[in-house]
């Protein structure tokens, strides 16, 4: 028996999952390790801030309490702001009131907790800062970038215009570019008919790195946009990467999804305008960018700590507002936001979506659910704070499936028929009434002649020309962001001490070489300790870094161009994969294609049909599954030929992305109430 999905079942079935999360940390506890001092707190911390939401009352002695546990630890600080925004009235404002203005005096206050208390003066419209305590805790925190970053937002909120030359010292100062165009947005909000000296701007703001962005969103301030179209619009979250930097960080296949789908969802004469939004915190790149005529990428630039394990939990409040800002500055109302990640930037979009009173889509992917449990179906042993930043996450999602007015599943009835596993809540009629499956798309080949465009990057001729030899033969290519779920490297060892060495090159497409994360170092570092190790694979086993999408599918058809014995193979290493946009476009091109069993691959991948579903739990796996498949005496180059064809067939006839835009246009106007087919 899976205890994590038991205790899942369990625990909806008594109807307490609100509190589930303090919940399974005492299941969790009892069945593990033994807890720390500090651990143990932070559990009796959950406790109590889950008895005082539970009871609605926020009291004098409740207050005190929860203040007290403000700044020790994020998910604590998230739960306490949360419970009180949730029970925040009239009838307790003063109260509230007086005991934030307790912390606000208290020169013994720690910035984590002087942050969250800020963060509540905002939210609760209490003003309680004097220009000079605003002066004072500037200057006292003038290294704190995110006490600076809530002090601006206080600025603004308050419309504190006696604080002039304190703003302009701050875009002085040598502070992150997002720092500083926030900086630029709370002068022009409080002196509207002063326009910021551009000579003051390109002695202290503009840089040889950040041109591009800061010229384009001085341009931004300066006009007046004009989003008025008829039509329902939509506004789609990502924050995670760019449309231009897919494989790099965190960024994977869902901005080539993002942006496919959304030029084509705009397409529609019933769509006004789609919106799609990501947090940047590089300068390269223009503020906006236009992908047709009606679909608007916008870059905003918050400043998030990117130290931080979770970079959105503690400035959720502060995204949201943030958002507010820019869609209000842009006078973008949009009809439909649709989000599509268990995290507090996601749910920052979500509550912002409520505030406006539109409708809220949500993609629900069991993530981090299959990460909870040992393939034994045993509670895996997670490192704590690891364990509880997941259960936050899993938090978000039970709260987004009550909240949401529409839940999009990836895939066929079979992945809802595992989302049910994962979420107990799908025995709801009502929550069950709001899902709609729908799969993910790509530009297939009769919407997009890649062998046209391919001309437009000699960078990619010239490195297939500089490895020429490599193409010699059969090639086994992976491509998408490096990440140890990803399964590079145990793909790695499994090409090299296996048959699949002598038949095959192998070829990982990903990460960002310039700027690498601390993921991607440790997975390019393996790379080449592996080759300094095995020299004779040298030239065999290529890494090429991040690479557009177009330049991707050129090399793709490249390859595939020549045959030999053996067929070219695209093979995804991930541990699980929710659906694969990488393997769609691979198998759109004609490779015989290998994916995760775990996961929405199985949805539109048939085992033997059109390509094969593998175990990829580990190099060992991985190596016996492929080689069994490859190597198949009953599998003639004829029947892998079959294999090919119906694999680009599945594609054609089911993941155009032009199918798939117009169920989604289908479904967020089933929302708006303009068509018959009702959620």
């Amino acid at each position: 028996m899976n205890k994590f999905i038991e205790f899942r079942n369990r625990v909806y079935n008594k109807e307490s999952n609100y509190n589930y999360p303090l919940q399974f940390l005492d299941e969790y506890l009892n069945n593990s390790k033994a807890i720390n001092s500090d651990e143990q707190r932070v559990v009796e911390q959950i406790r109590t801030i889950k008895q005082l939401e539970l009871n609605k009352q926020l009291g004098e002695h409740e207050v005190d309490e929860l203040l007290s546990f403000l700044g020790e630890h994020p998910t604590t600080d998230r739960f306490i702001v949360d419970v009180v925004l949730h029970l925040f009235n009239d009838d307790n404002k003063q109260l509230v009131e007086r005991k934030i203005k307790d912390v606000l005096v208290d020169q013994q206050s720690d910035s984590q907790k002087l942050y969250h208390v800020l963060d509540l003066c905002i939210e609760c419209d209490l003003d309680m800062l004097s220009d000079d305590d605003i002066l004072v805790m500037l200057e006292k925190y003038e290294l704190d970038l995110e006490i600076i970053s809530i002090l601006l937002d206080y600025m603004e909120r308050f419309n504190k215009q006696g604080l002039k030359d304190a703003i302009y010292k701050l875009l002085a100062t040598d502070y992150p570019d997002g720092i500083k165009i926030q900086g630029i947005n709370v002068l022009m909000k409080l002196y509207p008919t002063e326009a910021v000296d551009q000579s003051f701007v390109e002695n202290n703001i503009r840089t040889e790195n950040n041109k591009v962005f800061v010229d384009s969103y001085m341009d931004f301030l300066k006009t007046d946009f004009n989003f008025d179209k008829p039509g329902v619009s939509i506004l789609q979250s990502m924050f995670y990467g760019d449309f231009e930097d897919s494989g790099k960080g965190n960024n994977g296949g869902l901005a080539v999804l993002l942006k496919s789908l959304g030029e084509e969802v705009s397409k529609d004469d019933r769509i006004s305008y789609v919106f799609t939004i990501t947090i940047t915190q590089e300068s390269t790149k223009p503020f906006i960018s236009f992908h047709g005529d009606k679909h608007v990428f916008i870059r905003l630039p918050i400043y998030l700590e990117r130290s931080r394990s979770d970079k959105f939990i503690k400035r959720e409040l502060f995204i949201k507002r943030q958002i507010a800002n820019y869609l209000k500055r842009s006078n973008i109302q949009p009809d439909v936001f649709h989000i599509r990640f268990l995290d507090n930037a996601s749910k920052a979009v979500a509550h912002l979506s409520k505030e406006l009173n539109s409708k809220l889509v949500f993609t629900l992917t069991p993530d981090p659910h299959r990460n909870m449990f040992e393939g034994s179906g045993q509670l895996k042993e997670l490192e704590f704070n690891d364990l509880i930043e997941k259960l936050n996450k899993i938090k978000i999602g039970d709260e987004l499936i009550h909240t949401s007015d529409g839940i999009v599943g990836i895939g066929n009835g079979d992945v809802k028929t595992e989302l049910a596993v994962y979420f107990p809540q799908f025995k709801d009629d009502d929550v069950n009434g709001k899902i709609k499956m729908i799969g993910e798309g790509i530009q297939t080949g009769q919407a997009i002649d890649v062998e046209d465009v391919a001309a437009h990057s000699n960078a990619l001729t010239e490195w297939s020309e500089a490895n020429e030899g490599f193409f010699e033969k059969p090639v086994i290519l992976n491509v998408g962001r490096l990440a140890v779920l990803k399964g590079q490297m145990e793909l790695l060892k499994a090409w090299a001490n296996s048959k699949l060495s002598d038949t095959h090159n192998l070829l990982i497409i990903g990460g960002d070489l310039e700027r690498p994360s601390k993921e991607e170092k440790m997975v390019m570092e393996f790379f080449e300790d592996f080759l300094q190790q095995h020299p004779e694979f040298k030239g065999r086993f290529i890494h090429k870094g991040a690479m557009s999408n177009l330049d991707i599918r050129s090399l793709e058809r490249k390859i595939i161009k020549k045959d030999f014995d053996y067929p070219h193979i695209y093979l995804c290493s991930s541990v699980k994969e929710e659906f694969g946009i990488a393997i769609l476009e691979a198998m759109s091109i004609g490779f015989l294609t290998l994916g995760p069993i775990k996961g929405g691959v199985k949805s539109y991948m048939k085992n033997g049909e059109n390509g094969f579903l593998i175990d990829t739990s580990n190099a060992k796996t991985i190596a016996k599954e492929t080689e069994s498949h490859l190597y198949d005496p009953q599998i003639d180059k004829d029947a892998v030929k079959r294999i090919q064809a119906a694999g680009q067939k599945t594609v054609e006839e089911n993941f155009s992305i032009q199918k798939i835009s117009h169920e989604f246009v289908s479904f967020y106007l089933s929302l708006k109430g303009e068509n018959e087919n009702e959620v």
